[in-house]
């Protein structure tokens, strides 16, 4: 029951705040224009770019699972991707993004094996990059590199 009523409170602020709008957009038109992004994104050669941070461990003992963090100064940021090319499905995540939601997020992602995780950030219709190594590895003694 608690659950419910925190839960109903983080909505009623997120909506009095303007975060959400109830009706706005529906799933279909912000899924279309992720879509277009990411399309014109694989057409594009992004700018690497120090205004685009990324936190990553150097090492992740397990691959299965670990904390990334990325966030941008840039203006007019609308998208953010993380892209791994080593991994089975390169595409980990993609965020369309509000002008009013801060570009920052923490999130969990998976590694298939040793490898650079990219984060791409449109704004203002262009795109920018960053890149880190991290190296998986076996029982996290450094043996067993992928």
């Amino acid at each position: 029951m608690l659950r419910g009523a925190v839960s109903g409170g983080v909505l009623a602020v997120a909506l009095g705040a303007g975060l959400l709008r109830a009706g706005s957009t529906s799933a279909a038109v912000v899924d279309t224009s992720l879509l277009q992004v990411l399309r014109q994104l694989k057409s594009s050669s992004p700018t690497l770019s120090d205004a685009v941070k990324l936190k990553a461990p150097a090492i992740a003992v397990d691959g299965a699972s670990f904390f990334i963090e990325f966030s941008t100064d840039l203006p007019d940021v609308d998208t953010l991707v993380v892209l791994v090319e080593e991994n089975p499905q390169p595409l980990i995540a993609a965020f369309h993004i509000t002008p009013e939601i801060e570009p920052a997020i923490v999130t969990r992602i998976k590694l298939f094996r040793t490898g650079n995780i990219r984060v791409v950030v449109r704004s203002a219709g262009q795109f920018f990059m960053t890149e880190s190594m991290v190296k998986v590895t076996v029982g996290g003694c450094g043996a067993g590199l992928n």
